[in-house]
C-alpha cells in the first residue's frame, strides 16, 4: 500500500490544482523547493557580487532544477488520485 504525501482539493474538472500535504514528507518536498530556489538565489547574489556571474547561474539552474524536480516527482507519484483532502480530514476527526 502506497503512502500518500499528498492530496487534492478537489477531483474533477482540473485535477492538477491545490496539492495539499498530508505527511510531513509532503511539507519537507515542499520546504525543499522553497529552499532550493531561495539557496540558489543566494550562491547568484554572491557569485554575481564577485563579478562571477557564470558560476551563479549555473549554481542558481542546478538549485532550482533540482528542487523543482524533486516536487513534480513526488506531485505526481506521491499524492493521492482518488481521495480529496477533505475525505482525509474526516477520517483523521474520527
Amino acid at each position: 500500500m502506497t503512502q500518500y504525501w499528498f492530496a487534492r482539493y478537489r477531483i474533477g474538472t482540473s485535477p492538477s490544482r491545490g496539492l495539499v500535504p498530508l505527511t510531513w514528507q509532503g511539507r519537507a518536498v515542499i520546504a525543499g523547493f522553497a529552499g532550493g530556489m531561495v539557496l540558489g538565489g543566494l550562491l547568484f547574489l554572491l557569485f554575481g557580487l564577485r563579478d562571477q556571474f557564470f558560476p551563479g547561474i549555473v549554481l542558481f539552474v542546478v538549485c532550482a532544477i533540482a528542487g523543482t524536480a524533486t516536487f513534480i516527482w513526488a506531485a505526481t507519484t506521491k499524492s493521492d488520485p482518488v481521495r480529496t483532502v477533505a475525505e482525509y480530514r474526516a477520517e483523521r476527526t474520527k
